[in-house]
């Protein structure tokens, strides 16, 4: 019974759903998981060496996206707040979007930024299959 709650809790989490007690009802990765940790180092390395977002896609889940850079990796992320990925979507098909570490004080892991805007997101884990 537990496994059937654990999931139900994950679906409720990735849909933005609320709980009756007003808490969230799934749970955030914490930031020393593996797969977090994985994708981490993967968008570190691709920061580093100044890989242009190519395209972004709807994500598994609510809220959700696949950045896709120029060099073939992919990770799943979400802004912060919600609801801002759709103009860095639109910018990275007319013009060239960069992927920058967010600053200390950001909620967020990295900042999408092109010539008129940005938008600061947060990575959420490696890009799955559907």
């Amino acid at each position: 019974m537990g496994t059937l709650s654990q999931a139900l809790a994950a679906i409720v989490g990735a849909l933005g759903k609320r709980e009756t007690s007003g808490q969230p009802a799934g749970r955030r990765p914490r930031p020393d998981e593996p797969p977090i940790l994985l994708v981490k180092a993967k968008v570190r390395d691709v920061l580093r060496r100044g890989v242009p977002v190519n395209r972004i896609e709807p994500g598994p889940a609510m809220h959700t996206a696949r950045a896709v850079f120029a060099d073939g990796s992919i990770a799943l992320v979400r802004s912060v707040p919600p609801g801002h990925l759709m103009e860095a979507a639109v910018a990275c098909l007319r013009m060239r979007v960069t992927a920058h570490p967010a600053e200390e004080s950001e909620d967020g892991d990295i900042v999408f930024r092109w010539r008129r805007g940005r938008v600061l997101v947060e990575l959420i884990g490696p890009d799955q299959p559907d």
